[in-house]
């Protein structure tokens, strides 16, 4: 998933959100937050920042696949309080990319490539179709 400049903070505060519904507490160490490194390296590299959010946003969707409806739903309304993108939202564009890669048959970049690697990860066997794509683009490395 791509991010624009301009839904950067958007999304890193919904990522701020996510980080700990996602990750165990006792993972996450207050020197190596993964939002403080993420403001680290935005202050150095938007770009990358912007990438690494797109990656670590794959994570918390690959985390929270097993949730229960309620849990997600329960998550959804929280987010949508805050003027977030819920959820749903997020897991329902990423599934857009995945989507828009199959349908044109070639991964073009890292961020696609590991989007599709977690599109396998979640999905399991439905998505025989997604492995000749990654194998391909790893082939190209």
């Amino acid at each position: 998933m791509r991010i624009d400049p301009s839904e950067y903070m958007q999304l890193r505060a919904w990522f701020s959100h996510m980080v700990p519904k996602a990750f165990p507490l006792d993972m996450v160490a207050p020197d190596n937050h993964p939002v403080l490194l993420l403001d680290r390296m935005a202050e150095k590299a938007p770009a990358k920042a912007r990438k690494g959010l797109s990656d670590t946003i794959g994570d918390i969707l690959e985390f929270t696949d097993g949730w229960a409806s309620e849990d997600v739903m329960t998550c959804n309304v929280e987010l949508s309080q805050m003027n977030l993108p819920t959820l749903s939202e997020v897991r329902a564009r990423f599934s857009k990319v995945v989507q828009r890669v199959v349908r044109r048959g070639i991964i073009k970049s890292d961020s696609e490539f590991y989007m599709l690697r977690s599109a396998v990860e979640q999905r399991g066997a439905d998505t025989t179709s997604l492995w000749p794509l990654l194998d391909a683009y790893q082939a190209r490395e």
